[in-house]
């Protein structure tokens, strides 16, 4: 059976992803042609919205000419996008931060500018990004449940107080009327001869088990059906300088996520 895809998905379904709590991250080639400088700025002009971060000590960032793996990274750093490159152009890689704005969308088709990058060249690409839905399908899966559980305690009895307890127990079984002998705490026992349709709890009884119900977890498995959604994005970048190419950048993101249309009890 052919899967479902969904497309047409426009801008905000692109950036949709920016503003989760998930990384998204590519993975693909860097295509350096000409020597490319990041300059490690932290401008203290508040009107600037992004700045790079470089994994030097000091200095700028420079990718000479030639084919890297890199992997980049979109996601979140407190209320700022984060776009993180790895460029395998050295061991340990170039690590490259660029943090956006809020405001500033990384769409379908996107432009950020040298003056918004404090950078000596642009940064522009596409974002196309199309889901996969398989057919429904049926199944059993784990799960896990609480079931209630009474737990009695109880406790040590003196000589005296099993003598009490033997007694009781042999008039209720003869069903005959209840005395209640002497023990080793007369307060507590006083009442004792009260209880006689409750075999085994006698309030007031110090030795008389003390129950409660406590919830447990127990592992079991419910009927669901359910969809396989696969995610897949596709990212092409250029890192522009007047007339000049400077690198191009083309990278693959895939996620997939089982998504139940229906549940039925644990048990």
């Amino acid at each position: 059976m052919k899967q479902k895809i969904l497309s047409g998905l426009g801008i905000a379904a692109m950036t949709a992803f920016l503003a989760g709590c998930d990384d998204v991250k590519f993975n693909g080639m860097l295509s350096v042609t000409e020597p490319i400088t990041f300059a490690k700025t932290k401008s203290a002009d508040k009107a600037q919205v992004v700045e790079w971060e470089v994994n030097k000590a000091a200095g700028d960032a420079v990718l000479n000419p030639g084919r890297f793996s890199t992997k980049i990274t979109m996601g979140k750093s407190g209320k700022k996008k984060l776009l993180t490159l790895e460029v395998a152009n050295a061991d340990p890689a170039t690590v490259i931060k660029l943090k956006f704005d809020k405001d500033i969308n990384l769409g379908e088709n996107f432009t950020l500018t040298a003056a918004q990058l404090g950078q000596n060249f642009d940064l522009s690409g596409n974002l196309l990004t199309k889901v996969e839905r398989s057919p429904e399908r049926t199944g059993y899966e784990s799960c896990t449940y609480q079931y209630p559980q009474t737990v009695c305690r109880a406790g040590v009895k003196s000589a005296g107080e099993e003598l009490a307890l033997k007694t009781v127990e042999a008039a209720i079984g003869s069903q005959d009327e209840v005395k209640v002998p002497s023990a080793s705490n007369p307060e507590l026992t006083k009442n004792f001869g009260q209880y006689p349709q409750y075999p085994g709890y006698y309030p007031g009884y110090p030795n008389s088990p003390h129950c409660s119900t406590i919830w447990v977890s127990r592992p079991g498995t419910m009927y669901v059906r359910y969809y396989i959604e696969t995610t897949t994005r596709d990212i092409s970048a250029r890192f522009v300088q007047g007339e000049k190419n400077l690198a191009d950048y083309q990278g693959k993101a895939s996620s997939t996520e089982k998504i139940n249309t229906y549940q039925g009890f644990c048990n």
